[in-house]
C-alpha cells in the first residue's frame, strides 16, 4: 500500500482533527501563558540580579574601604605616638618594643617599618643585624610614595623584600615639631588578608567578590587565591568576564563562560586605581524561572494526553455515528436506494440517520420517475434522429438524382449532338460515385467497424500522411515537433489514419492561399496518455459553428457532406480518447487529441499491449 494515500487518508480522518484541535488548544493556551509568565519573572529577576550585582559591589567596597582604614588608623597611630614624644625615634629597642606589642594585637600586620632619611631602618618582627644596616627603607615604594603624597600613601602591590610575598603597605610621614619631616612609618599587609576578608562576604549561592588592579589587571584580591588546591577556573572566569565587559564598555552585564551565563557588576573602589567586582552565576537565581519552564513542560505533555483521551471519546460519540451515515450514503451511491440507517444516540445523528432515509427514499421515487422519463425521452430523441439523418440523406440524394435524370433525358434524345450526349453521360457516373461515396461515409457514421487494435506507431503514421500531402499542396508546410522517444499507441492503424488524414484536409481547406500546419506531439503522466496537437492559420471557426460542427450533414464548405467531423470524433471516442477545439475567427484552429497509452477494454479493464 501506498504511503501518502494513507497520509491523505490521515490528514482527513475526523479523529485526527479533533485531536489535533484539542492539542493545539491545550498547546497554544498552557504554554502561551507559561511562557509569558516565563518572559516577565525573566525580566523581573534580570532586574533584581543587576540591582543585587550593583549593591553588593558598592556594599563590598564600603567594607573593604571600612577594611583598609583599619590599617589607615593604626599607621595614623604610630605616627602619632612618635610625634607626641611618647616613642623615642632615636631609641631603637624602645621602637621594636612597642612595634611588637602593635603586632600583639593585631596579628593581620605582616610587619611594621620605620625609616628616617638618614637611612636607618627598623622592622618588627626584628630581622638579624645585617638586615637592618644593609637595608635602605628611602628606595622602597612605601617611602618613597609617602615622601611623594605627604600623607597617608597606599602602595601597588609588590613582592616584601623580607619574605619575597606580593602584599601592599600603607605608609606615613612623621614630622617633629616644627613640621620637618623625621622618618616614615609603614605598615605592610598580607595580599591573602584582602583574600580571607572577601571569602567571609557571601554573595548569592555561588557568587565571588574580588578586588583588580585598573593599570595592570593584576587580581588583588579573590577568595581563591586563599583557597586549597588552587583552581585556574576563576582567574580564567574573571579574565574572560573582563574582556567581555570592556569590549562593551559596560560596567554591568551578561557574560558567556564555558557554556554558563555569569552576570557580573563592577564598581570603582575610592583612593585607590581599584576595581571591585561581583560575579555570580545566573542559573542560581534563575531556579525558580527554570522551574515555571519544567512545569509548562509537564503541563504540556499532560495536556497531550489529556487532548488524546478526549479526541478518543468524542470519537467513540460522534465518530462512529458518522462512520454508520457514511456507510449508508456508501450503499446508496451504489444504488441500493431501500437501504436504511439505524441511529439512535446522540440525538442529533439519529436526526441525521431519519433525514438521510428520507431522502434516501424520495431519491428512490425521483430514480423511477427519472427512469421513465428518460425512456421516453430517449425514444422521442431516437425519432428525431432518424428524422433528421433521413432529411440529410434525402437531401444528399436528392440533388445527385436531379442531375442523373436531367443527363439521362439529353443521352436519351437521339437529336442532341452525341459530344453533349457523351459529356451528359459523363455526369450521370460522376454523381453515381458521388451517391456511391456519401452512402458509403453515411455507412461508416451510421454502423462503424469495431477497431482492430494493435500497437502503432503515430509519429511514423503522421509523417506518412503529411509526405503524401505535402506532394499534392505543395503550398503548405507541415512542421512535427515531438519528444526524442514518442511512445507506441494502441489503436486501429486505418481508423487513426482517417482521423488525422480529415483534419489535416480541413486545416488545408482553411487555409486555400497555402499556410503552415504545426503538429505537436506530447505525453502526459496523469493520466497516461499521448497528446496531439493539430494548429492551423487558417480563417478559423465561430462560435455558432462550433455549437454543431459535429452534427451529421453540417457543412460549412460548397461541396461538403457534413459528416467528416462526426466520424472523426466517433472513432476517437471508439479508442477511449478525447478531441477538443479552440479556434479563434481570423487567426487559427488548434484540435487537440489525446489517446490514452494503454487499451480500456469495455469493462473498463486496462490492459497494457504487447508486441
Amino acid at each position: 500500500m501506498s504511503f501518502f494515500p494513507q497520509v491523505a487518508r490521515f490528514r482527513h480522518s475526523f479523529r485526527i482533527r479533533i485531536f489535533l484541535a484539542l492539542t493545539l488548544i491545550i498547546i497554544i493556551v498552557i504554554p502561551g501563558t507559561g511562557y509569558f509568565c516565563y518572559l516577565q519573572a525573566t525580566r523581573v529577576i534580570e532586574k533584581q540580579l543587576q540591582e543585587f550585582a550593583l549593591g553588593s559591589a558598592n556594599q563590598i567596597s564600603k567594607r573593604v574601604e571600612s577594611f583598609l582604614s583599619h590599617h589607615t588608623f593604626n599607621v595614623k597611630l604610630i605616627k602619632s605616638l612618635f610625634e607626641n614624644g611618647l616613642i623615642d625615634m632615636t631609641d631603637d629597642k624602645q621602637i621594636l618594643q612597642y612595634f611588637n606589642l602593635f603586632q600583639q594585637d593585631h596579628p593581620e600586620f605582616f610587619n611594621i617599618n620605620f625609616g628616617d632619611e638618614t637611612g636607618r631602618f627598623l622592622m618588627s618582627p626584628a630581622q638579624v643585624p645585617e638586615v637592618h644596616k644593609t637595608f635602605d627603607p628611602r628606595i622602597r615604594p612605601w617611602y618613597q610614595g609617602a615622601l611623594t603624597t605627604l600623607d597617608i600613601h597606599w602602595t601597588d602591590v609588590y613582592l616584601f623584600a623580607s619574605t619575597r610575598k606580593p602584599g601592599m603597605t600603607v605608609s606615613l610621614p612623621i614630622y617633629d615639631a616644627t613640621q620637618k619631616l623625621q622618618a616614615v612609618c609603614g605598615i605592610d599587609i598580607d595580599i591573602s588578608s584582602f583574600s580571607k576578608f572577601l571569602k567571609g562576604i557571601k554573595i548569592g549561592t555561588r557568587g565571588v567578590a574580588y578586588i583588580f588592579d585598573n593599570k595592570n589587571g593584576r587580581i588583588i584580591a579573590h577568595p581563591a587565591l586563599v583557597q586549597q588546591p588552587w583552581e585556574s577556573f576563576h582567574t580564567d572566569l574573571l579574565r574572560s568576564v573582563h574582556n567581555d565587559l570592556n569590549s562593551r564598555d559596560k560596567q554591568f552585564g551578561m557574560s558567556q563562560f564555558q557554556g554558563h551565563q555569569y552576570f557580573t557588576a563592577y564598581t570603582d573602589y575610592p583612593g585607590n586605581d581599584w576595581t571591585v567586582g561581583v560575579t555570580l552565576p545566573v542559573s542560581d537565581l534563575f531556579e525558580n524561572v527554570f522551574s515555571i519552564r519544567r512545569a509548562i513542560i509537564s503541563l504540556v505533555i499532560g495536556g497531550i494526553l489529556l487532548a488524546s483521551i478526549l479526541s478518543y471519546l468524542i470519537a467513540m460519540t460522534i465518530v462512529r455515528p458518522l462512520t454508520r451515515l457514511k456507510q449508508g450514503i456508501e450503499r446508496i451511491s451504489s444504488g441500493d436506494l431501500d437501504y436504511k440507517v439505524t441511529i439512535r444516540d446522540p440525538d442529533i445523528a439519529a436526526t441525521l440517520a431519519g433525514s438521510f432515509n428520507q431522502m434516501a427514499a424520495s431519491l428512490n421515487k425521483s430514480s423511477k420517475e427519472l427512469r421513465r422519463t428518460y425512456g421516453e425521452l430517449a425514444q422521442n430523441e431516437k425519432l428525431a434522429a432518424v428524422g433528421q439523418m433521413t432529411a440529410g440523406i434525402a437531401h444528399e440524394i436528392k440533388n445527385p438524382l436531379g442531375i442523373i435524370q436531367g443527363s439521362a433525358q439529353v443521352v436519351a434524345n437521339p437529336d442532341r449532338p452525341i459530344e453533349m450526349r457523351e459529356k451528359a453521360a459523363q455526369f450521370i457516373m460522376e454523381e453515381v460515385d458521388r451517391l456511391n461515396n456519401t452512402l458509403t461515409t453515411f455507412l461508416d457514421f451510421a454502423k462503424p467497424s469495431s477497431p482492430k487494435i494493435k500497437s502503432i506507431d503515430i509519429r511514423l503514421l503522421v509523417e506518412e500522411i503529411t509526405t503524401i500531402l505535402n506532394t499534392q499542396y505543395p503550398d503548405h508546410e507541415f512542421i512535427i515537433t515531438t519528444p526524442a522517444k514518442i511512445p507506441e499507441i494502441p489503436a486501429d492503424r486505418d481508423q487513426v489514419h482517417q482521423v488525422f488524414l480529415n483534419l489535416f484536409i480541413n486545416a488545408i481547406q482553411a487555409m486555400p492561399r497555402g499556410g503552415m500546419i504545426k503538429i505537436l506531439m506530447d505525453t502526459q503522466e496523469q493520466p497516461h496518455q499521448l497528446k496531439i496537437d493539430i494548429i492551423d492559420q487558417g480563417c478559423g471557426i465561430s462560435q455558432d459553428q462550433l455549437q454543431v460542427i459535429f452534427d451529421p450533414f453540417v457543412s460549412f464548405r460548397d461541396n461538403g457532406i457534413g459528416l467528416g467531423l462526426p466520424v472523426v470524433s466517433q472513432i476517437i471516442k471508439t479508442h477511449k480518447g478525447q478531441m477538443d477545439i479552440l479556434s479563434m475567427p481570423g487567426k487559427g484552429t488548434r484540435f487537440t487529441l489525446t489517446f490514452p497509452l494503454v487499451h480500456q477494454e469495455d469493462g473498463n479493464a486496462a490492459t497494457d499491449i504487447t508486441h
